[in-house]
Formats: C-alpha cells, sequence, structure tokens
C-alpha cells in the first residue's frame, strides 16, 4: 500500500484518539465518493423526505444485513475507507467489519445525505495506559436536526444497545466535521 493510499489504514495501535482521527478521514473521504452516495439514497429511498431518524435506522439495518462483524487482528488496527466496504457490497460480497468499520460506515452514509454525525467512544472498565482512559468500543451517532437528540446507530451491539450503555463508566463525543 501507497502512504497516501487511504482505502485501508493498517495502524500499530496508540489508542482512540489516533483511531478515531483516521475514522473522520475515511468518512470526509467517501461522502463525496459517488457510490456511498448512490447506497444512501438506495437505503432511503422509500423513506418521507428529511427523516432523519428513519434514515439513520436504515443505514443501521443495512449494516446489519450487509456486513458480517469480524475483530481486527489482536496488535493491528485496521481501519477501512467506507466507500470501500460500499464498493464490496455492491460486488456481491459481504465484507468484515468491526466497530470503527461500522462506524465509519454508518457516519459516511449519514453525512452523505446531509446528516450530522459523530462517533463516541466507550470505555466499559476503568483502565488507563500512561496516564490515559482505554476505550474498548466506538459507535455512530446523528443528529435529528429538529430536536437536537443524538440517536446511536450500533449495529454491534444491536438490541443489546440500552444493556451495553448501562455498563459504560466512560465515553468521549467526536464530531465528524
Amino acid at each position: 500500500m501507497r502512504p497516501h493510499d487511504h482505502r485501508i489504514v493498517r495502524l500499530s495501535y496508540r489508542g482512540a484518539p489516533q483511531t478515531v482521527e483516521v475514522i473522520k478521514k475515511a468518512v470526509i473521504d467517501s461522502q463525496s465518493k459517488p457510490s456511498v452516495r448512490l447506497i444512501a439514497e438506495e437505503i432511503t429511498k422509500h423513506l418521507r423526505s428529511k427523516d432523519t431518524v428513519s434514515e439513520g435506522l436504515a443505514f443501521y439495518n443495512f449494516v446489519l444485513d450487509k456486513t458480517r462483524y469480524m475483530r481486527d487482528p489482536r496488535t493491528v488496527e485496521y481501519v477501512r475507507a467506507p466507500w470501500i466496504i460500499v464498493d464490496q457490497i455492491l460486488a456481491g460480497h459481504t465484507p468484515g467489519v468491526d466497530c470503527d468499520d461500522i462506524s465509519a460506515l454508518i457516519c459516511a452514509l449519514a453525512a452523505a445525505s446531509g446528516a450530522e454525525c459523530r462517533v463516541v467512544t466507550v470505555a466499559f472498565k476503568n483502565m488507563f495506559y500512561r496516564g490515559k482512559r482505554q476505550y474498548s468500543h466506538v459507535f455512530a451517532q446523528i443528529k435529528e436536526p429538529r430536536t437536537g437528540t443524538w440517536i446511536t446507530l450500533d449495529p454491534v451491539a444491536g438490541e443489546k444497545t440500552p444493556e451495553m450503555m448501562r455498563r459504560v463508566v466512560a465515553g468521549k463525543v467526536w464530531p465528524v466535521a
């Protein structure tokens, strides 16, 4: 892979801030890709205009239906560009993705359709490394513009999202510009 090739980034894991910066760049790069916009249009074509909540849920269900959760290797952090995942899906594949890939994909689909999104990192244990909190999970949220409510979209937790949220001991919000 060439150093400027941002389709798939392999990182020596150095923590959530590094991973989130890669996710944000991947979302920003992918939101303008024609395949991402076209799939967002296809996913939401039967919904009422400006129904951000239904659009977010449609993206959530799309990710559940078209991908398979798969952890990264134990000592490597992979972050795949959402447009690569979309292109794999359009080619008939079922990409193996983890929470950072899923968060980036949902945010890219939301951003491609004009919604505001962010990623949230959470910790389930009070773990620190060199004085910095260690987060173990990330998920996407989209903003419902009329109420300002942030809606959690986490296909990894799925129907257990409320249970997962009760176990969170710390979280950090990362806007996606």
